[in-house]
C-alpha cells in the first residue's frame, strides 16, 4: 500500500520519468512481445468541458492492448458511449446515439474510402522512454492529498520546439503523483478546452480476455459498426 511522500524528494524529471514507463510500455512498438502490453484504467471526470453539471463525477474506463485493441466507456455529448476497437473492427453503443451525433456534426472530413485503421504506437524502445520527461519543462508545486495520501504535484510544459511543431501554443498539463509512482489525478487545458480526472484504477497486464472487445448480450442490440473513414469521422463529430 503506498503511503504518500516521505523523506527526500526526488528529482521531478525522474518522479515523471516512472510514472511514464508502465504507460509507455503499453505502446511502445519497438518491444518484442515482453512485459505489460494491456493496460485499463478507471477514472472518475472531476471536470470536462462542455459536460452537464449533473454528469460532473461520472466514471469513465480506457482499456488499451497494443497493437490495436481500444475500449473506451465515457460520457459523450451528455450521454454515456462505448466505443470499441478490435483490428479494424470498430463499434459503438448505443449505435442510435453514435448516428445522431454523427447526423448532427455537420460538415465532417469525407472518409477515405478502403482506408485501415493501422496500429498505434510509439516509436521507442523501454530503454528511451524514461528521457520521454524530458519532452517537458517540468515545475514542483508541492505535496497535496488525495484521500489522505500525500501526492507530489508537478505542472507540465511542452518543451518550446514541441510546442511550435505540434500547433499547441497553450497546452498545459498538471499531474498528482502516488507514493508508488502511479498518478492520482490529472489535468490537462488546451486552449479554451480542460478536463480534470481522478485516477480511481490504473492497472497493467501482459494481455486481456478476448471477451473484452466484444460487445454484452445488451450492447449488441443496439450496435453501429463503423469502417476506418466511420471511425476516424465518429472521433472527429466528438472533438468538433
Amino acid at each position: 500500500m503506498s503511503v504518500g511522500w516521505v523523506g527526500a524528494v526526488e528529482n521531478r524529471y525522474d518522479v515523471v520519468a516512472k510514472m511514464i514507463q508502465p504507460f509507455g510500455r503499453v505502446f511502445s512498438n519497438e518491444g518484442k512481445g515482453a512485459g505489460d502490453r494491456g493496460m485499463i484504467l478507471g477514472v472518475k471526470l472531476e471536470r470536462l468541458t462542455g459536460l452537464p453539471a449533473e454528469l460532473v463525477g461520472t466514471r469513465a474506463e480506457l482499456v488499451m492492448e497494443y497493437p490495436d485493441k481500444v475500449r473506451m466507456r465515457a460520457p459523450v455529448m451528455g450521454e454515456e458511449l462505448v466505443v470499441c476497437r478490435s483490428g479494424e473492427k470498430v463499434w459503438v453503443w448505443p449505435g442510435s446515439r453514435a448516428k445522431e451525433i454523427l447526423g448532427k456534426a455537420g460538415k465532417l472530413p469525407v472518409a477515405e474510402k478502403g482506408a485501415k485503421l493501422g496500429n498505434f504506437g510509439l516509436p521507442v524502445g523501454e530503454k528511451q522512454l524514461g528521457f520521454l520527461a524530458m519532452l517537458f519543462r517540468i515545475e514542483d508545486v508541492g505535496v497535496e492529498k488525495l484521500d489522505g495520501e500525500g501526492c507530489r504535484v508537478m505542472d507540465l510544459f511542452l518543451m518550446p520546439e514541441l510546442a511550435k511543431g505540434l500547433k499547441e501554443k497553450d497546452w498545459a498539463a498538471r499531474v498528482w503523483v502516488k507514493g508508488d509512482g502511479l498518478p492520482g489525478r490529472f489535468s490537462l487545458v488546451r486552449g479554451g478546452w480542460q478536463m480534470v480526472v481522478r485516477f480511481e484504477r490504473v492497472e497493467f497486464s501482459k494481455g486481456l480476455p478476448k471477451g473484452t472487445w466484444e460487445p454484452s448480450e445488451a450492447e449488441a442490440r443496439d450496435i453501429l459498426w463503423l469502417d476506418a473513414g466511420g471511425y476516424g469521422q465518429l472521433w472527429g463529430a466528438f472533438w468538433k
